[in-house]
């Protein structure tokens, strides 16, 4: 009963008041006004600012996934092997889980400082211009991503390295007997075994990046020119960042992100689910 309690608390009651509240007129004080049904919704999907907050969040969260399992897979396949030294490049891999959002973000935004920081210093030696990390709408979204996946990477090598640990021994030497290569063992043994650990980290880390809102912040606040504005940060404005405390509009902005989620959750589960190999 406490449990339940707390989760009823914590959980459904504002999921509840969310829900409510998207069907309210606000004043500047956020207080609700009035029922206005689904006005806040119409007035949401008839922008076309929101209709470029949506592709800007797709944008952000196929990027953020990619680019943990690929970059995931490229570490922990090697690391996977055993060899001499590679106890302490896993522990070192996995750093980056014991620093905060918050504090790598900061890092991160002194690395993109214009001609100061260390990423144009490198773009500078290599012969390159200044590249403008966050001041380009397009570099702004790559920055944002390289933030998000050196924060999230550490727990997808984790849990990459705990399902190759898995992986039986005979089926690989018997697949170098029959004369098949290391990237043949990867492609059809290797990843198909491990595939109820990719299609985990596909489905968490896709919430994750739907719902990234720190790391953004931080680095460009949505900006430059909207080029990093998704929908989390489109709710923190429209609740906090417009001079009014819009309330209504931006808790229909939260229940269609929680639609989102629910929807991305069902279709990878419908589709690709079928392509996970439990046995």
């Amino acid at each position: 009963m406490p449990a339940l309690a707390f989760v009823l608390a914590f959980d459904y009651w504002p999921l509840l008041r969310t829900i409510y509240m998207s069907t309210q007129g606000t004043n500047i004080f956020g207080q609700a006004t009035g029922f206005v049904g689904l006005k806040n919704y119409a007035v949401m999907f008839a922008s076309a600012d929101f209709q470029h907050t949506l592709w800007v969040t797709l944008v952000f969260t196929v990027a953020s996934v990619a680019a943990k399992l690929v970059i995931g897979l490229a570490i922990a396949l090697p690391l996977a092997q055993r060899l001499r030294g590679t106890g302490i490049l896993r522990a070192a891999v996995l750093v980056p889980m014991a620093v905060s959002v918050a504090v790598a973000g900061l890092i991160f935004k002194a690395i993109y400082q214009p001609q100061l920081g260390a990423g144009d210093r490198v773009a500078s030696f290599l012969g390159g211009a200044e590249v403008g990390w966050l001041t380009s709408p397009d570099m702004a979204m790559v920055s944002v991503v390289a933030l998000d996946a050196w924060t999230g990477i550490g727990f997808t090598v984790l849990l990459l390295l705990a399902a190759l640990d898995g992986v039986p021994e005979d089926v690989l030497e018997a697949a170098s007997l029959d004369g098949a290569g290391p990237v043949r063992k990867a492609c059809h043994i290797t990843l198909p075994l491990i595939s109820p650990t990719l299609f985990f980290i596909v489905v968490t880390q896709s919430i994750s990046g739907l719902r990234e809102f720190t790391a953004i912040q931080i680095l460009t606040g949505g900006g430059p020119a909207n080029a990093t504005h998704t929908l989390v940060i489109d709710i923190y404005r429209t609740a906090f960042g417009g001079g009014t405390a819009d309330y209504g509009a931006s808790s229909a902005r939260g229940v269609v992100l929680l639609l989102i989620i629910l929807a991305i959750s069902i279709v990878q589960f419908r589709v690709l689910e079928k392509k996970v190999n439990y046995s």
